[in-house]
């Protein structure tokens, strides 16, 4: 038996506490890609396994099962695979061992009858990669088994944030973070690099389980090809030249051309398919093993316990809305290795989940959202690495991202600066803490910025900002905000009600969605405005009518949350709002300064004053309204 790392052992007695405290103990165990957890589910075994208990391991990967075979084998633990299991029996059973099963081949059994009677509440089963025990076969499966269950993942996470794992486990057991497994040298360090925004595969249209398709993603990128296959290749020579490299594609046919462009340039490169024949995938592994084979590209075969190679270099070239698809890919390369390995995140997945040593607070229950709408993570322009989003330069050469500032001394992001070209030379560049006070020491009007003008109750603190304490400026102040408000809603009041239009068709689908008779009686009014012809005859072909009708309303679903997502996202024109806010104010303050004679009237020099003073007239006009102008715009 292999001798576990003390965080292992910590692990294994924390498992081991909740399963013997409860027959119908329901545990997951997380432990970050690389962390072992497959030698401390061995080390549990080769303890549990006495006075006749029996055990399951549930996989859903033919190599995954011939491995963790080996694996237990390998550790004097009794264990069979491949085992023959006759539809309509019960699920085969060894008396101190281990049958590792497909769970694929256990949905199908338990969806016909009860398999586990061989089983008892003493025996326990092992569900590998448990993140996909949502899944109806897997669940099913889990609700039938009369004993005790481990799920094992790295990644306790799914798409949906309105479903966890609290109803499958009562139990989840977290180790080490990954930075932590770094900082002992247990998994090895990681650079994750960033090409410029132009050059990243794009995500595309979501399936019903909010992940990108593989047709939606080579369609948002068919107008610029080379970024998924060319640009793969250029960005690997610029940083990565002679790393052995695991590359992600997005489908069978990105897998083939990116594999085609490498082996065009003299980068030897062949592709594993989950349908690759045996020998091929053997010397695919063994070229890769001995450096013949430099890059190995993969759909996602190379992601779930997957035994490869060591590789210095990770290529993601597909996006995926998945936090845990994202890690599995990226942990295929943080084996403890002398060196890190570097991470080509050329479809920007980092920018949506983090860098991969991030530390995040995994839960059995549903996530909160997401997004924040601020990405976790700041790309270097000169290096093209990326750092944590709090981060004052670039990890890798120091960059700077921002500056202290010289009037309050706070360290600014670029984004927090701001250039005021009609303020002078002598304070152009403005910390946006301090525009303010610049003004006032410039002898420059101040004017509160257009966010919070619309904005009653700004974040910033804007302390040095003196309000006007006159009657009549209080009103005008309030008058122009209503305005700026209704300029506001003239540009954005077509959104503004769509975004309602959306939520309420969102709220009332996911009601139907979540009530069964509801649906049924939706289902059945559905059918009666179908003509003759078309209605279903018997209840087969009526119930598999219903299981395409209600992929329908679950797609239409998906496309109203994303075009709410992009309402949400859309940037408000702030520019436009305060323009046309601003010509009102002034053709109006105008019409009044001509009319209580300030502003001569400039009708062309068409009146008596301007026969006077000829040229010279309309343009000292027009030259007097444009410095009142100047006077009332505000810093933005």
């Amino acid at each position: 038996m292999v001798k576990l790392r003390s965080y292992q052992q910590d692990l294994l007695q924390q498992v081991q506490t909740v399963l013997n405290s409860n027959a119908k103990a329901r545990v997951m165990m997380q432990l970050p890609t690389g962390g072992g957890k497959t030698i401390i589910a061995g080390a549990l075994l080769a303890g549990w396994l006495t006075g006749g208990r029996k055990a399951v391991w549930l996989t859903h990967r033919k190599e995954l099962a011939d491995q963790t075979c080996e694996m237990l084998t390998d550790a004097h633990i009794s264990a069979v695979t491949n085992v023959n299991w006759t539809p309509g029996t019960d699920a085969p059973a060894m008396s101190q061992g281990v049958v590792i099963l497909m769970a694929q081949t256990v949905g199908r059994r338990t969806a016909k009858r009860e398999v586990w009677n061989r089983y008892n509440a003493e025996d326990l089963i092992v569900i590998d990669e448990a993140h996909h025990a949502a899944a109806e076969g897997w669940e099913r499966a889990m609700k039938q088994w009369p004993g005790r269950i481990l799920g094992m993942t790295a990644t306790p996470w799914r798409l949906s944030k309105e479903e966890g794992f609290d109803h499958l486990f009562d139990t989840l057991r977290c180790g080490p973070q990954v930075a932590d497994l770094q900082g002992d040298k247990w998994l090895c360090g990681a650079q994750t690099l960033l090409p410029p925004r132009e050059q990243r595969i794009i995500g595309g249209e979501v399936d019903r389980t909010g992940d990108y398709t593989e047709s939606g993603i080579e369609r948002a990128n068919q107008n610029r090809p080379n970024v998924m296959t060319a640009g793969v290749l250029a960005f690997w020579q610029r940083h990565a030249a002679d790393r052995p490299t695991i590359a992600y594609a997005v489908s069978v046919d990105h897998a083939h051309n990116l594999t085609a462009v490498f082996n065009d340039a003299g980068i030897p490169a062949m592709v594993i398919l989950s349908d690759s024949k045996r020998e091929e995938r053997d010397k695919a592994i063994n070229g890769f093993r001995d450096g013949t084979i430099k890059v190995l590209v993969n759909v996602i075969v190379a992601t779930e316990g997957f035994d490869l190679p060591d590789a210095s270099c990770i290529a993601i070239a597909r996006p995926t809305m998945s936090l845990a698809l994202y890690l599995q890919m990226v942990g295929r390369g943080l084996r403890p290795k002398d060196g890190n390995c570097l991470i080509l995140d050329l479809a920007a997945n980092s920018v949506t989940h983090g860098l991969p040593e991030k530390g995040r607070k995994w839960s059995l229950k549903p996530r909160a959202e997401q997004f924040s709408g601020e990405a976790p993570v700041v790309w270097c322009p000169k290096c093209e690495t990326v750092s944590p989003a709090a981060s004052h330069h670039c990890r890798n050469c120091g960059y700077a991202f921002g500056k202290d500032c010289d009037r309050c001394g706070k360290w600014r992001a670029w984004k927090r600066w701001r250039f005021e070209d009609f303020c002078g030379d002598a304070h152009q560049l403005v910390c946006d803490l301090c525009h303010i006070d610049a003004h006032i020491q410039a002898h420059l009007p101040v004017t509160k910025p257009l966010d919070e003008l619309i904005d009653i109750n700004p974040e910033d603190d804007v302390s040095e900002y003196t309000p006007i304490k006159d009657d009549l400026a209080n009103r005008l102040s309030g008058l122009l905000k209503e305005l700026l408000e209704t300029e506001r809603q003239s540009v954005m009041g077509a959104a503004d009600e769509r975004r309602d239009e959306l939520c309420r068709l969102i709220e009332q689908r996911e009601t139907e969605l979540s009530n069964e008779v509801e649906l049924e009686r939706l289902f059945e009014s559905y059918l009666e405005d179908l003509p003759i012809d078309k209605r279903p005859i018997g209840n087969l072909q009526k119930w598999r009518m219903f299981g395409n009708w209600e992929i329908t309303l679950k797609s239409e679903l998906s496309g109203w949350k994303n075009e709410l997502a992009e309402l949400k996202n859309r940037p408000i024109d702030k520019r436009l709002i305060f323009n046309s806010a601003r010509n009102k104010v002034m053709y109006l303050l105008q019409c009044e300064a001509q009319a209580a004679d300030l502003l001569p009237v400039d009708n062309g020099g068409s009146d008596e004053k301007n026969k006077k003073d000829g040229d010279n007239g309309p343009k000292q006009g027009r030259k007097g309204f444009e410095n009142v102008q100047d006077y009332l715009i505000p810093v933005i």
